[in-house]
């Protein structure tokens, strides 16, 4: 991390990111959340584009909690989870955008993939604005593999 320093590049701010992305995954198996705040603004905002789960969550504590809850009622439900971006990261200026699909699995169940976007918006070193997407048809796709798999979910966040 450039601490104290504006990011000056496009390589910078994608190392950032990656940093972050890879003290998500580290975060996500044992929930030590102060690990990313040095990732974040103090009014940094967390934004979720779903018709039925969707939010925007201002400040790192309310992000954590707003994640935490995410990941507690979908992500940490399955055995264990492929990411694949799937176009970019490209950067431009003080954005980073990719597309991804995040494949979950769990014994007995049929997989499940899920599709979207992320926005990263960078001000000096820290996130001050990210943005998860999701692909239009994938709420009525959980639904449905709930159905089929008589598994229900909280993606929720708030």
């Amino acid at each position: 991390m450039i601490a104290g320093s504006a990011l000056g590049s496009a390589m910078d701010i994608l190392q950032e990111f990656l940093a972050y992305a890879g003290e998500f995954e580290r975060t996500l198996q044992d929930d030590d959340w102060q690990r990313l705040r040095r990732f974040f603004a103090d009014d940094a905002i967390y934004e979720v584009q779903a018709k039925a789960f969707g939010c925007r969550l201002t400040g790192p504590d309310a992000i954590f909690r707003g994640i935490k809850r995410s990941l507690d009622g979908f992500d940490r439900k399955f055995a264990g989870r492929d990411i694949e971006v799937t176009s970019g990261p490209t950067v431009a200026g003080d954005e980073l955008r990719l597309d991804w699909k995040v494949t979950y699995k769990g014994e007995g169940l049929k997989p499940f993939v899920l599709r979207g976007c992320s926005l990263a918006r960078y001000r000096g070193d820290k996130l001050a604005y990210l943005c998860d997407s999701y692909d239009p048809g994938v709420e009525d796709e959980l639904a449905a593999w709930q159905r089929e798999n008589a598994v229900e979910l909280d993606v929720s966040y708030t």
